[in-house]
């Protein structure tokens, strides 16, 4: 029973679960082909005798932000490991768009009911129905969020032993260095409303392992308990976009 007028985005894909997770694949592959095209063209007209500020660059700023491409003082170019970067992310689009076309194409429609390949023929799939969206589901809307919650922590705690192993840039020395995380969590409870006046790479660090462990406990939580408390259409239709808004929003910050 679609409800959603034809202007709504994924209006054409309600019911169709596996056309959902086409449709997003499809567009994880244009941000990876886009970025790792960008890094590529920037590689090639790179300066290293003029700032990157005034070569009007996004990419490898981002890269030397995170020690990727130059020595720890920012002077030494090392080009081959931002090619790397540019040709993995571009490999890795073509991968995306392959599973893309497959959802869109050959799949089912719906995971719910059937996983192989061709129409008249597939037994059910248990697994995979278990993350078709259901917004008047509230067991379903929490089993996902869960999922969710989990691969948001994983990436924090990427960021934070990367920071820790690999170090990642200080403007405050202007140079590469490897950062501690500090779990202080008076100081985490302290700049939760002005945490636009950390000065200090070790207490970002800590927050983000702070944020990886409530994540991750909370996603756990999630996925092993059923919905509690009443039912709402916060709960179901917003729940999902308001976890990954306020989720992105803290790593962001950071």
């Amino acid at each position: 029973d679609v409800t959603y007028g034809w202007w709504v985005g994924n209006s054409v894909v309600t019911n169709k679960s596996s056309r959902f997770i086409g449709s997003h694949v499809a567009h994880t592959g244009l941000i990876a082909f886009t970025a790792g095209a960008n890094t590529l063209w920037e590689l090639a007209r790179f300066n290293p005798d003029i700032p990157m500020g005034h070569q009007g660059m996004v990419s490898i700023p981002h890269l030397a932000s995170i020690g990727i491409g130059f020595d720890p003082t920012g002077t030494v170019f090392d080009g081959t490991s931002i090619a790397f970067i540019g040709v993995f992310h571009l490999i890795c689009s073509m991968v995306y768009a392959g599973a893309g076309l497959l959802h869109s194409l050959l799949f089912s429609e719906d995971t719910q009911n059937s996983s192989g390949l061709w129409a008249d023929d597939r037994p059910e799939h248990r697994q995979a129905s278990r993350y078709k969206l259901e917004w008047d589901n509230p067991d379903n809307q929490t089993f996902i969020l869960g999922h969710h919650l989990i691969f948001f922590g994983v990436a924090c705690i990427w960021f934070v032993e990367w920071a820790r192993i690999h170090g990642i840039y200080d403007p405050a020395m202007g140079a590469v260095r490897q950062v501690e995380y500090n779990l202080n969590l008076t100081n985490i409870w302290n700049h939760q409303f002005d945490f636009l006046s950390i000065d200090s790479l070790e207490d970002v660090m800590g927050g983000h392992a702070f944020l990886a462990f409530v994540e991750i406990t909370g996603g756990a939580f999630h996925i092993a308990t059923k919905q509690i408390g009443t039912y709402t259409k916060f709960k179901g239709a917003g729940l999902l976009s308001a976890e990954a808004v306020l989720s992105w929003s803290l790593a962001g910050i950071g």
